[in-house]
């Protein structure tokens, strides 16, 4: 078949179809598009041009539909996959397209589980925390801990642990994988207080009571980065800095294609407590990165801007992406790593 044809500024897609199975075919995407997304067909062929976003790689599959039945795929023509949590997305690289260098280094180090004590009459949560540590770092020689949400994934899909053993050739640092419990995602990072409260009074004391620490920073994308910093407001001294990666920092005016969602009016609720300031709160150096197509872009700015306001030193990053792990991973290098070395 033939794939897609990609150039500087556009992309071609081309979907054969001489026996007509199909009544239409559409492009399917999780960013912001302002293109049409409907291919025509021509000479027994489905074909749409997509003008370049502003990124500089797309994820995207495909609706088919037949006899008012849909079916969605990823692209038979293109080779080029990734994996995401809602299943395959095809991809796309413009010709500036760089991955990370760092993404050639075989991950190394060593990781174990960390058994965190449930404070008394605090509920079970289930939350799984495993402990990377590099070659040759000692419990004793205190480094950076880097606590990370949704960490085997993002181990598994973004190559965490070659990013940080690549880092840990220069500043060695230790990281904490941290789990929710299997199904609860949404309820325990949706501003949960009871997942919170369990980070800062169990998980965190267990792990600087097992490794020596310079600093304690917390990295979480999506729901993920809102739970570290409603964490932070519950909790002002449980973490040194955040890195926040497009962060579901919903409000009703900005995000009303989520109101849907069960948890949406309690995540609103303390978006706009987080807008403002707290009288004697502490304020810790932030990180925040988003897509530039991305629909979180616009409430990220909005809170970005607050937190300024209310003091926080805070380096917000658009990067040429979506809402996706491949995004996420591509600014490590080196916003994270400057963030961990200034606050350590």
């Amino acid at each position: 078949m033939p794939g897609p044809v990609v150039t500087a500024d556009r992309a071609e897609l081309s979907i054969p179809d001489p026996d007509r199975r199909w009544d239409a075919v559409r492009l399917e995407v999780d960013w912001v598009c302002d293109s049409p997304r409907a291919f025509a067909l021509t000479d027994g062929c489905w074909t749409l041009t997509l003008p370049r976003p502003a990124a500089w790689r797309l994820e995207y599959r495909l609706s088919l539909h037949r006899d008012g039945q849909q079916e969605w795929i990823a692209d038979p023509t293109n080779p080029r996959q990734v994996g995401n949590p809602f299943g395959v997305r095809s991809e796309l690289r413009f010709p500036d397209y760089r991955e990370p260098a760092w993404l050639l280094t075989p991950p190394g180090g060593d990781v174990r589980p960390i058994s965190a004590p449930r404070v008394a009459g605090a509920p079970a949560l289930g939350v799984a925390v495993r402990l990377w540590t590099p070659d040759g770092l000692d419990p004793t020689t205190a480094a950076p801990l880097l606590l990370v949400h949704d960490g085997s994934d993002l181990a598994d899909r973004g190559g965490l642990l070659s990013w940080a053993t690549a880092r840990s050739r220069v500043a060695p640092l230790r990281i904490a994988l941290l789990d929710p419990a299997p199904g609860r995602r949404q309820d325990q990072y949706a501003a949960d207080p009871a997942y919170a409260d369990h980070l800062a009074d169990a998980v965190i004391p267990a792990l600087t009571s097992t490794v020596a620490t310079s600093t304690v920073v917390g990295l979480g994308a999506s729901l993920g980065a809102l739970a570290w910093l409603y964490l932070h407001r519950r909790h002002p001294d449980a973490v040194d800095a955040l890195a926040l990666q497009s962060g579901s920092f919903f409000t009703r005016e900005l995000d009303a294609q989520e109101s849907g969602w069960a948890p949406f009016d309690r995540i609103c609720d303390e978006v706009v407590a987080m807008s403002r300031p707290v009288p004697d709160g502490r304020v810790i150096p932030l990180l925040m990165t988003c897509g530039a197509i991305e629909e979180n872009l616009a409430n990220n700015r909005a809170l970005a801007a607050a937190l300024v306001d209310q003091g926080y030193p805070v380096e917000l990053i658009v990067n040429p992406d979506a809402h996706t792990t491949v995004g996420w991973r591509d600014v490590w290098f080196p916003a994270l790593d400057e963030l961990l070395t200034d606050h350590s």
